[in-house]
């Protein structure tokens, strides 16, 4: 499958390296972008004349992954003038170093307004930020990934009501359409839903109020893992006037549910929505 970047469109073939670009600072989005000055293609000023400096920022996450951020800067305008000026001559650019603000929200993080610092590591890239929290250590990789909601190129675990986890597969966009969550790509669509039981009921209670009114001719499987009930069935559908395959798979435990309903066009794909099933993880 072809993972295409989230920022540019391109297909991204590295999974060790993420590249991240952050449209603009926090203070000029929604500024219409003819009051907007872009001097290079690393500097943007506001309307008020504050100016701002894209960098890069690396960030170490488990796994051997990382994330480079391309995010803002604010700088004064003196620096501002002095990077515009040396943008294009590699020798007085390589020289460049500028502290300011971080002016992006980056989750899990609270950093806007932090001081930083940053350099010209490599003449033919952006400037590196230096000086920066998101610098000082190791992040866990889940935590930081399910932030992001464009398509990346490796699998990313996904926390959904407090008590489960599932895996988002690589390339799949993550959305929130009323209360269900919603992970897509062209040909695949995942959609999760957390119901919770007032019954008091058994889980094959619980299950079987929620398969009431499907088809008993579909083909089922059920496992009883301790507390734990996993059921699954296959039906083949027509949405929007093309005929797919549709994966319904329940995780089922006292009082809770994680619903998982997987649609694909390809039948090859049905080992992929019987991962997604079995990527579930009760955590609460």
């Amino acid at each position: 499958m072809t993972v295409q970047c989230g920022c540019c469109g391109a297909d991204i073939t590295s999974t060790d390296r993420i590249d991240y670009r952050l449209n603009r600072p926090e203070q000029l989005i929604g500024v219409p972008a003819e009051q907007l000055g872009a001097p290079t293609g690393g500097l943007l000023v506001g309307p008020d004349g504050d100016s701002y400096l894209r960098c890069l920022l690396p960030v170490r996450l488990t796994g051997g992954v990382e994330l480079v951020f391309g995010a803002w800067m604010q700088i004064s305008k003196v620096d501002a003038m002095y990077a515009h000026a040396v943008w294009d001559n590699d020798a007085e650019y390589a020289n460049l170093h500028v502290s300011g603000k971080f002016a992006n929200v980056i989750q899990p993080w609270d950093l806007l307004g932090v001081p930083v610092e940053a350099a010209v590591l490599n003449t033919d890239e952006l400037p590196y930020f230096t000086s920066h929290p998101a610098l000082e250590q190791e992040w866990d990789r889940d935590e930081v990934l399910c932030r992001i909601r464009q398509p990346l190129p490796i699998p990313v675990r996904e926390t959904l009501g407090e008590v489960w986890t599932i895996e988002r597969s690589a390339g799949m966009r993550c959305v929130v359409e009323d209360h269900t969550v919603c992970f897509s790509s062209p040909d695949r669509w995942v959609g999760l839903d957390v119901y919770a039981d007032r019954t008091g009921g058994s889980p094959s209670d619980f299950l079987g109020a929620v398969l009431d009114g499907y088809p008993a001719s579909a083909e089922h499987s059920v496992e009883h893992n301790g507390d734990e009930l996993r059921h699954a069935f296959w039906l083949s559908e027509v949405i929007d006037g093309q005929e797919e395959q549709v994966f319904h798979g329940h995780v089922v435990r006292r009082g809770v549910m994680l619903s998982v309903r997987c649609v694909h066009r390809y039948p090859a794909d049905r080992a992929w929505a019987q991962h997604v099933l079995n990527s579930v993880r009760y955590v609460g």
